[in-house]
């Protein structure tokens, strides 16, 4: 996943925080039917923009358990950094490259914690760097699934074939846990509608290997459409982050409006979701250790937003981070903390950081 463009942190420079504390949640739909799943806490760590070694990893895990956090997704790779060695990419482990014993390692140093650890391998997009391997060591599969240089063709049974040989190999180091997720991705996907369909046979493919392996699939919310929600495999989980995507202009937030999904399109079609809202639970690397950025978003997480509060488009094509759905009851809340720009960010601003957060239920 991209760090999603943080403009808060503009409209902290911009706004004085205390308006946004004050300002009311408005209602853009009636009250819908509440899901029926536990409320869960998920701390996601981005080691595609920030590779991290076994230790600095543990050290997370560890502040995440500290503040109750019930499962830690590693954001394995994206278009910069491949994470973890895959016998079939055919790239060798390194401390920052995390071997299948390594990453077994960290499950059983979690499950002792009782933290369930959630592998995210993002695709067909941000797979800029699964491609570049694949150029390497399989070049003719390279030529085959390459849609561009940051996205498999989800429009070929051959990109299925990659991720699933991916999948299969990260799905033994994970799989020494009761409770055993996979987020997908399907995030930030270019493609007409038409492709779109090609999406949603994609994902319904990958998530059926992996309910086989007893797998339940996750996916971010921006690139489902309304027109394909009922195609879309209903076991499959929805982190929902933004249905704008973080777009801003008139045009574009009226057309995704009416074709993405919207948080009551999911729960009428009885769909799990996950609060994973780009501007409350979002949070990058490199403003860590910056006391003003911190405290603001550590205030706002835990002062302004509720698991209740979603980042949709209103009636009047306004990105609000505020948008209030009144009875939902989700899976709870995936606070993301992103790597971009974060080489010089040490593990004990990270742990100090998460040490601080506390996310209401």
């Amino acid at each position: 996943m991209h760090p999603k463009n943080h403009w808060f942190l503009t409209l902290f420079v911009v706004l004085l925080s205390t308006v946004l504390f004050i300002t009311r949640p408005v209602p853009a739909h009636a009250a819908v039917a509440a899901s029926t799943l536990p409320n869960q806490q998920g701390l996601l760590i981005d080691l595609g923009r920030k590779p991290m070694t076994v230790n600095a990893v543990e050290q997370i895990i560890q502040a995440a358990a500290d503040q109750k956090f019930n499962y830690v997704v590693l954001n394995l790779s994206d278009n910069e950094h491949l994470s973890f060695q895959s016998k079939y990419l055919g790239n060798k482990a390194t401390k920052t490259v995390l071997s299948q014993k390594a990453l077994k390692q960290l499950v059983k140093f979690a499950s002792a914690r009782n933290v369930q650890l959630v592998p995210a391998v993002d695709v067909p997009s941000h797979s800029g760097a699964i491609l570049r391997q694949l150029k390497k060591s399989h070049p003719k599969v390279y030529r085959q699934v390459k849609l561009d240089s940051q996205t498999l063709d989800y429009t070929k049974k051959s990109a299925a074939t990659v991720v699933k040989a991916i999948y299969q190999e990260l799905d033994t180091s994970f799989k020494g846990q009761p409770k055993r997720n996979f987020l997908l991705g399907a995030d930030e996907v270019p493609g007409t509608e038409k492709m779109y369909q090609s999406l949603t046979r994609f994902i319904n493919q990958i998530n059926q290997f992996q309910n086989k392996r007893g797998f339940t699939t996750v996916v971010w919310n921006d690139s489902l459409l309304k027109s394909q929600l009922k195609k879309l495999d209903a076991n499959i989980v929805i982190n929902y982050w933004s249905q704008s995507g973080n777009r801003s202009g008139a045009k574009v937030l009226a057309s995704r409006r009416a074709k993405r999904v919207s948080v009551p399109d999911l729960l009428k079609a009885k769909r799990g979701i996950v609060n994973a809202n780009s501007y409350a639970t979002y949070y990058q690397f490199q403003y860590m250790g910056n006391a003003a950025n911190d405290q603001y978003f550590i205030d706002y997480l835990r002062d302004s937003y509720r698991p209740t509060l979603f980042n949709e488009i209103t009636a009047d094509g306004v990105n609000k981070d505020k948008t209030y759905e009144p009875g939902v009851k989700t899976t709870g809340t995936l606070v993301s903390l992103w790597g971009h720009d974060a080489q010089s960010v040490s593990t004990k601003t990270i742990t100090d950081f998460i040490h601080r957060l506390e996310v209401p239920k």
